[in-house]
């Protein structure tokens, strides 16, 4: 690859902070969203400090294009040294894959054997803790489309689909969360795990509800949840200190997938109390940074938004 920096659209920095899919995705497409996050974690699985190093060394496999940053470290790095700001959501998505990744060793030592992926996009945990955890049985749900494309990309990588993994389309125009779970084979008295990584913003409050409903109904006592949320500021259009806010709320918009919910913490605390969940911590991006972005020499590898948010949560 040359030394130019990589050309980034203007639709994909807007989605840097996006997460795993977009609930605008146009029907029989993929998000491309999720890309540029399999592209981001890619980039972070090369991180010269283990300290700060992810661990998806598939995201490259899966997602093979880079659509956001050079797939070489050090240019990589060039180019967020150039831009931080247009690129803050990079050291989001790798403060937000450590920790995620930490929760599901965690839930794996509790017992817990379900794992489910909401919004899977190109989400690679099915595959990367297998060896680890091989009793864990995952279920990845989103669009038929964005299924369809993984498992063309997990076929490409292993030659067939694992039988670990339960793939779960769903067509919210004519399925339920729980028909389509439930067709897959997810045992409602099992403990579970469910990861929304990069979801609940992009959905409405109704379709918010719909989803915690479904889990503070059919998620055993026990069952952690872990997602991230964004603060209701940005959805409101107060960017006012609010660092990357107004370009990436802006950008996000103007390709169709516009940030739609947020809350206040104490919103969010309140969110998960009506659907039966008990918030065990709701970290923000100075927490996030002392945790996971900061290197061997006690420094920040960079500054992420200030205004996203991660909840791990228990079903009461």
């Amino acid at each position: 690859m040359g030394t130019a920096p990589v050309t980034r659209t203007l639709a994909c920095v807007a989605a840097l902070l996006g997460g795993g899919h977009a609930a605008a995705v146009t029907p029989g497409t993929v998000s491309s969203t999720a890309v540029a996050v399999c592209d981001f974690r890619a980039v972070g699985a090369l991180h010269p400090d283990p300290r700060l190093r992810n661990m998806d060394r598939l995201a490259a496999k899966l997602c093979p294009t880079a659509m956001t940053l050079p797939r070489d470290y050090a240019l990589a790095r060039l180019a967020l040294d150039r831009d931080p700001e247009g690129l803050a959501g990079y050291f989001f998505v790798n403060a937000r894959t450590l920790h995620i990744d930490a929760q599901l060793v965690k839930a794996a030592a509790e017992g817990i054997r379900q794992i489910v992926v909401l919004g899977a996009g190109y989400d690679s945990r099915a595959y990367r803790f297998h060896k680890a955890y091989p009793k864990l049985l995952f279920f990845e749900v989103d669009l038929p489309a964005m299924i369809a494309s993984k498992q063309r990309a997990v076929t490409r990588q292993f030659k067939t689909l694992p039988r670990h993994v339960r793939y779960a389309p769903i067509d919210f125009n004519t399925q339920t969360l729980d028909a389509v779970l439930a067709a897959a084979g997810y045992d409602a008295r099992a403990r579970s795990l469910f990861i929304i990584e990069g979801v609940v913003m992009y959905v409405n409050e109704p379709g918010n509800r719909a989803t915690f409903d479904f889990i503070g109904k059919n998620a055993a006592a026990g069952s952690r949840v872990v997602y991230d949320y964004l603060l209701r500021r940005v959805v409101e259009g107060d960017y006012a200190g609010l660092y990357g806010a107004e370009k990436l709320a802006k950008g996000v918009a103007a390709i169709g997938e516009p940030f739609v919910s947020g809350w206040t913490p104490e919103e969010a605390a309140a969110f998960a109390a009506r659907h039966g969940l008990e918030v065990t911590e709701d970290l923000d991006h100075a927490e996030l940074t002392r945790r996971y972005l900061t290197n061997s020499r006690g420094k920040a590898d960079g500054r992420m938004p200030d205004w996203q948010r991660i909840i791990d949560a228990r079903v009461r």
